[in-house]
């Protein structure tokens, strides 16, 4: 006898709407250090909570992390001064927002053209406001062995009399 298993299942299916619950916009294309970058968006309802961003370079390493609050129009708009630290590689970064949860999320993209390209980062110089230590951790060590040996010798030293 042969009995046969019929299994049925259903699959849920969701339509995409044309308009995304939040948008993310760059003023312009390009940018290079200095630039101020306006970002602007909308969002198709209210949450009554800050719009999130990360801008993160072509390696997909943050560079900048804030949040804006969202008008009475459902837009929203903060500005960015581009360059720094750690803006150091040029080309394609991304914008990436978040309203609210990972379901309300959109993204752009920007190139960027760093003055601090084909620099290292093991800058032996001075930059700006940033001190450069005069002694490394081989000076450090010599260091700590003088001042032990100092110790030391002054522990087992013999206390001489004078006549």
């Amino acid at each position: 006898m042969m009995v046969s298993l019929v299994i049925c299942s259903t699959v849920p299916v969701f339509a995409q709407t044309s308009s995304s619950p939040v948008t993310v916009m760059a003023d312009k294309s390009s940018y290079s250090d200095g630039d101020q970058m306006t970002i602007s968006g909308t969002v198709t309802t209210q949450l009554n909570v800050p719009i999130s961003f990360i801008i993160k370079d072509p390696s997909q390493n943050p560079v900048e992390i804030g949040q804006v609050s969202i008008n009475p129009d459902n837009t929203y708009s903060t500005q960015v001064t581009t360059g720094g630290r750690l803006w150091s590689t040029t080309g394609t970064y991304e914008i990436n927002v978040t309203y609210g949860s990972a379901a309300n999320t959109a993204k752009t993209t920007f190139e960027f053209t760093s003055k601090m390209a084909g620099t290292s980062g093991n800058m032996t110089g001075t930059s700006g406001n940033q001190a450069v230590p005069e002694f490394g951790s081989t000076a450090s060590i010599i260091l700590a062995i003088s001042l032990m040996s100092i110790v030391f010798y002054m522990r087992t030293r013999t206390n001489f009399k004078t006549p």
